[in-house]
Parts: C-alpha cells; sequence; structure tokens
C-alpha cells in the first residue's frame, strides 16, 4: 500500500470500531507476527495524567547515554507517524524521529493481510489501536531498539498493551477520575484498571498516591512484584511499611517556566515548564536508578542531567510564543486543570490569563471550568475536531452558568466568547495591541493547531 491508502485502511477501522476490551484479538495478531513484543526489553508505563511526559524523560535520558530507545504514544499532536518512534542521540542531544511513512506503509500491510487472515479464520477485525500496538512492536524489532518505552491508551488491564508479559519495570504516573464509562467511578475502581498491568515478579516504579497506595501494595504482593515509590512528601514515604521507597524528591526553586529539583542528592533543572513536571521528571530518574541497579542499562549523573534540561514535550505548560504571549497544555481532566492552575500561580503570581478552550463533551467540563475561572479575564471556546467534541457554544454556556455560580466570589468576572477555529480564537485574543497572557487548553487535540498557526507565521 501507498502510505494514503494505509493511512485510510486505519482511520476507516477508528471510525468504525471502537475497543472490545478484551485481549483476544490483539494476542492473535502478534501471534501471526511472531510476537515480536518478546523479542524486546519493555518499560511499560500507565496513569490517568503525566505518562507522556514520563515516558519522555525516561527515553531522553537513555538515549543520551547512546541507546536506541523505541516508543509508542497515544494520542498525538501533529501526524499519524508521531505514534511511532525512534529516539536517538544527534548531535550531543536526544532526539524523536518518527516512522517514515514508507515504514507505516509497509506495516500496515502486513498488519492488514493478517487482520484477513483472521477474520477467515473467525476472529473479530482487531481494532486500530490494537493495530497500531503490534505495529510498534513490529518497527522496534526492525529498529533493532536497545528498549522499548510504552504507554497504555485508556486503561491497562485491557488495554492492547497488555500483551507485554515481562517487562523490565511498570511505572505508574498520576492517577485520577477521566474515563468513568469505561474505568469506573471513583480513583480506587479506576487504579485497579492501571494496576492490571503490573506481571508476576516484576518492579514496579510509581508515584505514592494516598487514594490507591493501598490496593497497589495489594496488587504487587499478589503478583510479588517489588515496588518503589516516589513522593513528595518525605513522611508519606516513612510510614508505608513493607514496601521499598525511593528518595523523596524537593522543588529547590521555581523560575518563571523552569523548575529545579533535588533528587538523590543531586540537583536537576527543567527547562519543561509546569510544577507537575518536577514529579514527573522524579519518577523518570527512579526508573534509570532501577534499570542501572538490575545490571540493563547506564546512564551517569551527566547524562541524565543534560537529557533532563533538553528534554521538551510539545503541548505540556509549553511556550509557544513570547511575544505575544501563548502557551499551551494538555489538561484534559479535573485533576490536570488543578495541575495546570498550580503551575501557573507558581510561574505567573496573582496573574489572569485568557484561556482558548475546547473540550470533549464526555469529559467533567464543568469541573475543569471550575478550576480555570479564579484565574481567568476571558475564556475564547472551540470545538475540537471528531465526534467527540463539545460545540463551543454549549461550552461557553456551560461557562456562563458557572459564573453565574460563582459571581459571589470575589474577583469571578470575565468574559466569554466563542469562535470557530483556533486559528480564529488566536487571531481574536492575539491581534489586540497589548494581548494578555493566552492559555491554550483542554483537549489534546487542538494543540496541534496552534504550533501550525505560529509555524505559518514564521514562514
Amino acid at each position: 500500500m501507498e502510505y494514503t491508502e494505509a493511512l485510510e485502511y486505519i482511520q476507516n477501522i477508528q471510525e468504525r470500531l471502537g475497543s472490545d476490551y478484551s485481549l483476544t484479538e490483539v494476542t492473535e495478531l502478534s501471534e501471526r507476527l511472531g510476537r515480536p513484543e518478546r523479542k524486546l526489553k519493555m518499560i511499560h508505563i500507565a496513569g490517568t495524567n503525566g505518562k507522556g511526559s514520563v515516558g519522555n524523560f525516561i527515553s531522553n535520558m537513555l538515549a543520551q547515554a547512546g541507546y536506541i530507545v523505541g516508543r509508542y504514544i497515544s494520542p498525538t499532536l501533529f501526524d499519524y507517524r508521531e505514534r511511532v518512534q525512534k529516539v536517538v542521540k544527534i548531535s550531543e542531544r536526544a532526539e524523536s524521529v518518527w516512522m517514515t511513512e514508507e515504514e507505516a506503509a509497509k506495516a500496515l500491510a502486513l498488519l492488514k493481510e493478517k487482520c484477513e487472515e483472521m477474520k477467515q479464520d473467525g476472529f473479530l477485525q482487531p481494532t486500530a489501536f490494537e493495530i497500531e500496538t503490534v505495529m510498534s512492536f513490529w518497527l522496534f524489532c526492525q529498529w533493532n531498539v536497545d528498549v522499548a518505552v510504552v504507554e497504555t491508551g485508556l486503561g491497562g488491564r485491557v488495554d492492547a498493551t497488555n500483551i507485554i508479559e515481562y517487562p523490565l519495570l511498570c511505572v505508574f504516573s498520576s492517577i485520577s477520575r477521566d474515563h468513568m464509562q469505561f474505568l469506573g467511578d471513583t480513583i480506587e475502581e479506576i487504579a485497579a484498571e492501571k494496576y492490571g498491568i503490573i506481571q508476576e515478579g516484576t518492579t514496579v516504579v510509581s508515584l505514592y498516591q494516598k487514594e490507591c497506595h493501598l490496593l497497589l501494595e495489594e496488587c504487587c504482593k499478589k503478583k510479588h512484584a517489588s515496588l518503589v515509590y516516589i513522593s513528595e512528601n518525605c513522611s508519606e514515604c516513612d510510614k508505608i511499611q513493607g514496601t521499598s521507597t525511593g528518595s523523596s524528591f524537593l522543588c529547590r526553586q521555581e523560575r518563571k517556566i523552569q523548575g529545579i529539583f533535588s533528587y538523590q542528592g543531586e540537583e536537576y533543572e527543567l527547562s519543561q515548564g509546569g510544577r507537575y513536571q518536577l514529579e514527573n521528571a522524579a519518577l523518570a530518574i527512579e526508573v534509570i536508578a532501577q534499570l542501572q541497579r538490575m545490571g540493563e542499562f547506564f546512564v551517569s549523573i551527566r547524562q541524565r542531567k543534560d537529557a533532563l534540561y533538553f528534554s521538551r514535550w510539545r503541548g505540556r505548560f509549553d511556550m509557544v510564543s513570547k511575544q505575544p504571549f501563548v502557551l499551551t497544555d494538555g489538561a484534559h481532566n479535573e485533576d490536570a486543570m488543578k495541575k495546570l492552575c498550580a503551575s501557573l500561580q507558581a510561574s505567573f503570581p496573582e496573574e489572569k490569563f485568557q484561556f482558548i478552550i475546547g473540550v470533549f463533551r464526555d469529559k467533567e467540563y464543568e469541573k475543569m471550568i471550575e478550576e480555570l475561572l479564579p484565574f481567568a479575564k476571558k475564556f475564547v471556546t472551540v470545538t475540537p475536531p471528531g465526534k467527540r467534541g463539545l460545540l463551543a457554544g454549549k461550552l461557553g454556556e456551560c461557562i456562563q452558568n458557572v459564573k453565574e455560580r460563582q459571581s459571589s466570589k470575589k474577583d469571578m468576572i470575565c468574559e466569554v466568547a466563542c469562535c470557530g477555529s483556533v486559528k480564529e480564537a488566536l487571531d481574536y485574543v492575539c491581534l489586540e495591541p497589548s494581548p494578555e497572557k493566552t492559555v491554550v487548553c483542554g483537549s489534546l487535540s487542538i494543540l496541534g493547531e496552534v504550533y501550525s498557526y505560529y509555524e505559518r507565521k514564521v514562514e
């Protein structure tokens, strides 16, 4: 197939099929390609928020030390090819290289053939995510990567990536309420699904969370898995009985966009913005430390520091433009909005912002607005692409309703406007004589347009 044909094939499947919430088809599909995941050293990451950032930090540190790293991510911001990447050291710095159009077309042609054979043998058509998961494992083998860093999609237990049987490490970033219609209503129920990736005898590295640490410890005990915690609070770590705990990290200084923190006696600096990135970076450092203790990979302190400083994960508290000031953040649920607001408060105390926001209608967007409202001078709503996108007008109505409920509170007055596209919204807020600081958030699906907007301006 040509690349355009391959893309049309996978997009048609994406539109027709959701998830079947079983590992039957993806396991069979992988079997017909020789179980490529069994030939790879894997780091498996699950969580609600932060998976991408943690995976980015881990991949860059390993690549900075000269290892070839395969990376599988979702969702993507810019291009279909972005979801399968090879991270390597180029010109003294770790860089991500997307799969080429030719590689994607070749892999999808092969997988289409295997899917047709499966249907003839009585199996269901594998979903798009199942196909893409096996595609990533197959390409990693073709690339002869030293290690693969793989993010779950929606959950964990029945996520397509959970055909991984022998991961080097299972890693858990922050877990919070999201996708409740699939994963459960409480953090404990959601965590139970995420913890389903823990395999027998593996090592688990996780953030410490009060709401679900007992469940995690129970899951690790059942699977004879060792557990290492990262905690922002030393006293919380000290109270944990019967588990191994990683060193806590301490935020030493918060700059306008950058952050400096101390971990295991070493000081690290991030150029990636966001207070929440400090715990994500600490989690990634502990992953590297655990790999080293296992005798798998060696990354020097200098290489770790260089990789973290130069790491950039676009769409996560990322300044796209200084004049006018435009910052993107992929916050798309209540917990992520809280973390975005904490980062804004830390980096820009007492300031208020214009928010360009678009959300999916299956999210708890009213709670997201409640978090943002105290920091807002203006909301400009847009409609995200796809069937899940909430209409800009509906979101505008929601903001007005939340405003009315909170009108008795001090400094809760702000403007609300609706625009037909992200470009129109950026024109609206940024072409004023003295534009306010602008933050684009609510859904990762709208952020790619922001980068395209400013790239066109440079051209």
